[in-house]
C-alpha cells in the first residue's frame, strides 16, 4: 500500500496497515473454544459489570458527575481479539496521521509494518480490558467522535479467568472497575486526552525519525531476500531513540503511571461484602505482570511500549499507586482530585516518587 499520492505523507503511511492487521491475525489464536451459550453469558456480563461500574467509580473517587458523563458519552464495546486488534490499529492509525512526514523507503516501510503486527498480535492475547482516549485533529476537527471508547476482551478474561480459577461475577466486575476509573479521569479532566496523544504523538514522531535514520544505513532492499522483507528484522525501536525522543517518552510513562496508579489505589475501596473473592483478586494480580493489561497502559500506552521494546514497568507502576495512595491518606479523593484541574497539576516526573513535593506545589 502507497502512500495517498493527492496528500502529503503523514506517519500513518509508514504502515502497510492491512499487511500489519494479516500478519497479527496469523499469529494470534480466536482465544478459548467454549460453547455458545458461554460465550453470550461472558459478553453480557461484561457488559452489566460496566454499567455499574461506572457509578461504583464515581462514588470511590468522589466525581460523580464526570462518571455519569462517561456513561452518557464514551462508547463501551464488548469484542473479540479480532474486534481488539481493529479498533487498536484503527485508533493508532488516526494518531499517526496527524503526524506530517518525508515519504520513507521499502525497508522502513517493511520495518514499521512487522512491528506494528506482532505488537496488534500480541496484545490481543493479553488484554483484558482497554481504554482508547478520543483524538482530536490539531486543526481542530474530531478524529474520533466519542469521548473515548472502551473494549473489554471477552475471551481474554474468560481464559484469564478459568487459568487463575477466579470468581466469574467478581473478575469481570474488577476489570470493569479498572477501566470505569479511566473513563471517569478522561470526563474529568477534558484537556487530558489531548494532554495524553500529544505526548504519544512527540514519542512516534521521535520513532518515526529513528526509523528513517536506520533506513539510511540499512541494506538495500533489493539486496534482501523476500523472506527477510516478509519478516523484518532489527533492534528494538527504543533502542533508536535520542535524547530528546527518550525525554518524550519519560514524560509520556509518568503520565501513564499516574492514571494506573490512581486506578488501582480506587481499587483498594473494594471490600468482599461487594465482591467476595476480592482478597483472592488481589492476590492473584499482584503476582500477574503487567503484560496482562488493563486501562490506558494497556491499550495505546502498551502499543507503544511494545512497539519500542519497552514494556510497562512492574516498579513504575507500584510507583503510580504508592502516590496516589500516599495522597489520598494525606489529603483525602478530594485532594488527589485537584490533579485533575488542569495540566499544570499533573505530577512531574520526580514527582510520581515524592508525592510530599507535589501535595507542597499544589498548597493542599
Amino acid at each position: 500500500m502507497s502512500p495517498n499520492p493527492a496528500s502529503a505523507p503523514t506517519a500513518a503511511d509508514l504502515v502497510d496497515w492491512d499487511a500489519a492487521a494479516r500478519l497479527a491475525r496469523i499469529a494470534t489464536p480466536a482465544g478459548p473454544h467454549v460453547p455458545d451459550a458461554i460465550r453470550r453469558a461472558s459478553v453480557a456480563l461484561l457488559r452489566r459489570s460496566v454499567d455499574d461500574a461506572l457509578p461504583w467509580a464515581g462514588r470511590i473517587t468522589g466525581l460523580p458527575g464526570p462518571a455519569r458523563s462517561a456513561a452518557l458519552n464514551a462508547e463501551i464495546l464488548v469484542v473479540d481479539r479480532a474486534g481488539l486488534m481493529t479498533a487498536s490499529a484503527a485508533w493508532l492509525r488516526g494518531l499517526t496521521g496527524a503526524l506530517p512526514m518525508p515519504d520513507a523507503g521499502p525497508a522502513s516501510r517493511a520495518l514499521a509494518t512487522g512491528q506494528v503486527g506482532v505488537a496488534l498480535g500480541y496484545l490481543s492475547t493479553r488484554v483484558l480490558g482497554q481504554v482508547l482516549p478520543r483524538l482530536d485533529d490539531p486543526a481542530g476537527g474530531d478524529v474520533t467522535r466519542p469521548d473515548a471508547r472502551l473494549l473489554l476482551v471477552a475471551p481474554n478474561v474468560l481464559a484469564f479467568q478459568r487459568r487463575f480459577d477466579l470468581d466469574v461475577l467478581d473478575l469481570p466486575a474488577w476489570v470493569a472497575l479498572h477501566e470505569a476509573v479511566h473513563l471517569v479521569q478522561l470526563s474529568a479532566a477534558p484537556w487530558l486526552a489531548q494532554r495524553l496523544t500529544d505526548r504519544m504523538r512527540l514519542v512516534i514522531g521521535a520513532l518515526v525519525a529513528a526509523v528513517r535514520n536506520a533506513d539510511a544505513v540499512r541494506t538495500e532492499p533489493d539486496e534482501q531476500s523476500d523472506e527477510q522483507d516478509e519478516q523484518p528484522d532489527g533492534p528494538p525501536l527504543g533502542d533508536l531513540l535520542t535524547a530528546p525522543g527518550r525525554e518524550h517518552l519519560t514524560r509520556l510513562v509518568a503520565l501513564l503511571t499516574l492514571l494506573e496508579g490512581h486506578a488501582d489505589a480506587v481499587l483498594d475501596a473494594v471490600e468482599p461484602g461487594r465482591m467476595p473473592s476480592v482478597h483472592r483478586l488481589r492476590a492473584v494480580l499482584s503476582r500477574t505482570p503487567r503484560s496482562y493489561g488493563r486501562g490506558l497502559s494497556a491499550g495505546p500506552g502498551a502499543l507503544l511500549g511494545r512497539l519500542i521494546g519497552l514494556d510497562a514497568k512492574e516498579t513504575q507502576y507500584a510507583d503510580g499507586a504508592a502516590f496516589a495512595r500516599a495522597v489520598i491518606a494525606r489529603v483525602g479523593h478530594k485532594g488527589l482530585n485537584t490533579v485533575w484541574a488542569a495540566p499544570d497539576n499533573l505530577p512531574l516526573p520526580d514527582e510520581i516518587a515524592r508525592p510530599e513535593q507535589w501535595i507542597e506545589r499544589l498548597g493542599l
